[in-house]
């Protein structure tokens, strides 16, 4: 009788360990899947802040031949309003600079010129002055804004633009 109960003792004590190895397995495939599930979440970010940073700078490139491609003080960035948001067109000639916000999938795209000041030896002044106002040269933003599950992000690109033809 000894030798039965003995039996019963040892069948127990596998179901017991079985059990166990089944969580231990059971968390760390709950582990990994956590990991991947992370892993994907960050690329389908990082995915998107990269489409963000090419349509910000397909943007800049358009305010380039924008600039190339017109006269600046007669159709060109020496006529656009500083502080307005602008978005780029494809035009006959290139590309076209037009008021107001461009919407395109999950993003939201603005250029937004600034006038920029001179102080000594030339310098661009880091704080807009009227009074050293440099009429060929223009202060360039361009800001691509999304929302996704973590909230509003946003990517922008800062440049200088002048008037290379005067």
């Amino acid at each position: 009788m000894s030798n039965k109960n003995y039996t019963n003792r040892k069948e127990g004590f596998t179901i017991v360990e079985i059990i166990i190895a089944i969580v231990i397995i059971v968390s760390v495939f709950g582990t990994i899947l956590s990991l991947f599930s992370l892993d994907i979440r960050t690329s389908e970010r990082n995915r998107t802040r990269l489409r963000a940073v090419l349509l910000a700078r397909e943007a800049m490139e358009a305010v380039r031949n924008f600039r190339d491609n017109t006269t600046w003080s007669g159709n060109g960035p020496g006529t656009l309003i500083p502080g307005t948001s602008y978005h780029p067109v494809v035009a006959s000639s290139g590309w076209g600079i037009v008021s107001g916000s461009e919407n395109t999938e999950i993003f939201t795209r603005n250029i937004v010129f600034y006038n920029v000041s001179r102080g000594i030896n030339d310098n661009i002044e880091s704080v807009y002055s009227p009074a050293n106002n440099d009429p060929d040269t223009k202060k360039v933003i361009v800001t691509v804004s999304w929302s996704d599950r973590y909230g509003l992000a946003s990517e922008s690109l800062t440049s200088y633009i002048t008037n290379w033809r005067n």
